[in-house]
């Protein structure tokens, strides 16, 4: 009754029933980005399957359960396999249209992919709804995905990332929309959706936006999409169902912190009693938000440190996705004290290089900004911090960003300012994400950024999307290369894991190979804490089979071991932890012109170059050449030879983390 559209509906079908609808849908977002903005995506199967009945009732248009970042953190961290999450979903909610995130050539990665591994992977992926957009708003760069989407007949969802800044006009959106029609063959068969992914649109501007969107496109139907953070989201919800939108994105009520989407009874609530149809089933989302207080005091540990809205989202823009991340960051790297600042930071950055934060914009932006701070930070303290503001606030703000008009000691502090950016940053301004949506930073930002080269460099900017720059992979190399690593062959599933976080998918097949399916069926207390006390006991059905593990006693610990006895089904074994303290490694700092250190905290997830491969003690490796990569906040940074030489040493392994400073490589210079 309360479904109106489902899975099997052809997407002429979904645009014609949204058309005829007098009111507004709802896209619950419950399932993945409510647990990514607050969360961390730590959000687990094992609670997330319990509201599927209630959104089976709800009436939704979609549940947005798969994609963005959930899919990541699911292998490195939840160790759950997002095919496994869509046959579970499929199986207890069968009316409702599942709907993932996608970031145009990036997928569910943070890099752009070559175009036969897109096509690979969006062919075999079971969704109904694939929204999808790019942090540059470079359109091309959704070609690959949408001819797979709509060839094999799903719904394709065209995302404008949507901020407020003195160059995002209605002109450039629109300008946008036009090349999504024209990619898309019209309107009839797509919907629309603008990712305002920080929550900065006021009700005003987007309703404006809406409007003039209306009024070149009527039969176009929209999909608004809103992070609450800066605290205007509900009466900016009622502008845009006023100016034509058809669905909004909520999550229930009782998942709701600081930069999720809207409460999906206070929105119902909301725009019923300003006037608006809202097709929801009440009382299954009331249920809903019931269901969800049984389980959600498990996940305090898991929410972002910055508690409350932040009006002054509006200026740093950081989006809801990045923010428990980012803090996350900052609190393990011990400058969660610096946050402010950072942000501050951002402001001025965002109005230096013009782009979209959100994923992998949001981590470009928060590395390298993060960086410039800890950098002034370790050097001259917090006055440092002080200064680097006043440095930036002067060139933005007040000479509007008029290179000759700094003095020229404060011009040679800009110069060094990206000399330590990562490596996305400099794919970024080189054009390796697509075309930037205001043209190339200021030439300075280059001189900054690349020193003496910066002249080559600029040479090698090209703005070709990178479906047309990248070659494609060989796929079947790709294959036998994990089946080496995991000794034996792979799903295709696996292999589809593999083909996006190849590091971090190795660890989870072999964690699953090993534990099965222990992350399905141990509740979340278990799951994360363990069994605490002797006595404590998990009872859960495993195919079938009860099954029960009670804790029967810890040992003390002697020489870093701990011997742990445990009933698995009433049989008692014996199993030996070893504690921190068993086989303390000390790390060693890289000193000297010969040795080299890590760039920043990080984990090694590659020791030579993708042109030749691993390399090992004794070869030979040329100034300029990349010997090592380490992966922080999921971007690159690029370990380079500073000079010819010979590896003499090699003091880390792939997988490896790594402190930043800690000696990897030692070096003999060539004559």
């Amino acid at each position: 009754m309360w479904n109106i559209i489902k899975p099997g509906m052809s997407p002429k079908e979904i645009v014609k029933t949204l058309r005829d609808f007098d009111g507004v849908m709802f896209t619950s977002t419950g399932m993945r980005d409510a647990g990514q903005s607050d969360y961390k995506n730590r959000h687990r199967i094992y609670d997330l399957a319990t509201l599927a009945p209630y959104y089976e009732e709800m009436g939704l248009f979609s549940a947005e359960c798969h994609g963005g970042a959930r899919w990541h953190v699911g292998i490195m961290n939840r160790r759950e396999d997002p095919f496994e999450e869509i046959r579970m979903f499929r199986e207890k909610m069968p009316s409702v249209m599942l709907q993932t995130l996608i970031r145009e050539t990036n997928l569910w990665g943070y890099r752009p992919y070559p175009k036969n591994v897109i096509e690979y992977v969006v062919a075999r992926v079971d969704i109904d709804v694939w929204r999808c957009f790019s942090f540059l708003n470079d359109i091309r760069n959704m070609r690959t995905v949408a001819e797979i989407v709509m060839k094999r007949g799903r719904l394709f969802q065209p995302a404008i990332s949507f901020t407020q800044a003195e160059w995002t006009t209605d002109d450039y959106y629109l300008s946008v929309v036009d090349e999504i029609v024209d990619l898309c063959g019209g309107t009839d068969e797509i919907v629309l959706c603008i990712k305002d992914m920080a929550g900065v649109g006021s009700p005003k501007r987007i309703a404006q936006l809406i409007d003039t969107i209306k009024q070149k496109y009527p039969d176009l139907v929209i999909h608004y999409h809103r992070h609450s953070t800066d605290g205007l989201a509900l009466p900016a919800y009622l502008a845009a169902v006023q100016a034509g939108v058809k669905i909004i994105d909520v999550e229930e009520d009782s998942l709701c912190r600081f930069y999720g989407q809207p409460p999906i009874l206070a929105a119902h609530a909301y725009l019923e009693e300003a006037g608006i149809k809202v097709h929801l089933n009440r009382q299954a989302a009331e249920e809903a938000v019931q269901k969800v207080r049984e389980w959600i005091n498990q996940y305090a540990w898991a929410e972002s440190p910055f508690k409350g809205l932040d009006h002054n989202v509006t200026k740093h823009k950081m989006p809801g996705g990045a923010f428990p991340s980012s803090f996350e960051q900052a609190e393990k790297g011990g400058f969660l004290h610096l946050m402010p600042q950072i942000l501050r930071v951002m402001s001025l950055y965002n109005r230096i290089v013009k782009y979209f934060d959100v994923t992998p914009g949001s981590q470009i932006t928060w590395v390298t900004c993060s960086g410039m701070v800890n950098k002034y930070a370790k050097e001259r303290g917090l006055k440092g911090v002080e200064h680097l503001i006043k440095l930036l606030t002067k060139f933005v703000e007040e000479v509007d960003q008029d290179f000759d008009k700094m003095e020229p000691w404060e011009q040679e502090e800009l110069l060094q300012l990206f000399r330590n950016a990562p490596g996305d940053f400099k794919n970024l301004i080189l054009g390796k994400y697509g075309r930037l949506p205001q043209g190339w930073p200021a030439d300075w930002v280059y001189k900054s950024a690349f020193g003496d080269e910066w002249e080559e460099k600029i040479k090698e900017r090209s703005d070709k999307s990178p479906l047309e720059a990248l070659p494609p992979d060989d796929l079947e190399k790709l294959r036998q290369e994990l089946e080496e690593k995991i000794e034996r062959k792979p799903t295709e599933e696996e292999f589809i894991l593999y083909l996006m976080h190849p590091k971090d998918a190795v660890e989870y097949i072999k964690f699953r190979d090993e534990y099965g399916q222990a992350p399905l069926v141990l509740p979340t207390n278990v799951w994360r804490e363990g069994l605490k006390k002797p006595g404590d006991k998990v009872e859960f059905e495993l195919d079938g089979k009860p099954y029960a593990i009670e804790l029967v006693s810890i040992g003390a610990e002697h020489e870093g071991l701990i011997h742990v006895v445990m009933k698995i089904n009433n049989k008692t074994r014996v199993y030996r932890v070893e504690t921190p303290r068993a086989k303390k490694k000390e790390i060693k700092k890289a000193s000297g012109p010969n040795q080299i250190g890590a760039p920043i905290s990080g984990n090694v997830w590659r020791i030579g170059n993708p042109e030749r491969g691993t390399i090992k003690e004794g070869d030979i490796v040329h100034k300029g050449e990349e010997i090592a990569n380490i992966e922080a906040m999921k971007m690159e940074n690029v370990v380079v030879a500073p000079f010819d030489a010979q590896i003499v040493a090699i003091h880390v392994k792939v997988n490896d983390t790594v402190e930043e400073g800690q000696l990897m490589f030692e070096l003999k210079p060539l004559e």
